[in-house]
């Protein structure tokens, strides 16, 4: 079943750069997926990034994010903050957050070749169930799964296009999957990923080997060459 839908409907899971704009520390109450952190620019990942020990109280050299911080109550600027000051969670976000800032358009494109389509897993063992997934398939389609370990998402599926600039995916999704129902979307959500060339990693003592691409801040791994498996 295909719906089309007026309104933004999978704009509204993405509210972080609006969040972060307006000081709101409750961002590191959850995870942030990497579907949000490719939403949003490098400008707003910085100040995500920075959010992190400006709310221990640090003293930023940066004027701009001094002042930035400064309009919120919560800013009490009173030291250096340390990355082991930060929680375990907080400093995840932060490495991930400066991966995402590697993003660069504008040099000499990636490219790829047939070794780019399959179903890339996010774990290169088989749980008991599928886990988060990209599916990339030839003339450039590519679609996410969210993890079956995920109950009841609100989107289960994000489907579209993709292209490459410098080292960035670019993955412009025009329907998504709800419940059982594909929406078409009036207006194309765009998610910018860093990504790497296909390598080759091995595991237990070279017992088992997979293809794998980094695709923003996650390793994904190759199940499948052909995308429908």
């Amino acid at each position: 079943m295909l719906i089309t839908c007026f309104c933004k409907i999978a704009a509204q899971e993405f509210n972080e750069s609006e969040r972060v704009q307006n000081g709101d520390l409750t961002l590191f109450d959850n995870k942030i997926s990497d579907l949000a952190l490719a939403k949003m620019n490098n400008s707003e990942l910085r100040l995500l990034r920075n959010m992190a020990y400006a709310k221990y109280g640090h003293i930023f050299n940066s004027e701009d994010l001094t002042k930035f911080y400064s309009q919120f109550d919560w800013y009490k600027p009173e030291k250096k903050v340390s990355d082991s000051e930060l929680s375990e969670e907080e400093l995840k976000l932060v490495n991930r957050i400066t991966v995402f800032e590697t993003r660069q358009e504008t040099k000499a494109s990636l490219k790829f070749g047939k070794e780019i389509n399959g179903v890339w897993h996010i774990s290169a063992v088989m749980p008991a169930t599928w886990a988060d997934r990209f599916v990339i398939e030839p003339e450039n389609i590519m679609e996410f799964l969210v993890s079956n370990f995920e109950e009841n998402p609100v989107v289960k599926e994000y489907l579209g296009h993709y292209e490459i600039r410098g080292n960035v995916i670019i993955f412009n999704v025009d329907r998504i999957v709800k419940k059982d129902a594909t929406i078409k979307l009036e207006e194309t959500l765009q998610f910018k990923f860093p990504v790497t060339a296909v390598s080759e990693v091995s595991f237990m003592d070279g017992k088992l080997t997979r293809q794998m691409l980094k695709i923003g801040s996650y390793e994904y791994y190759l199940y499948y060459n052909d995308p429908r498996s």
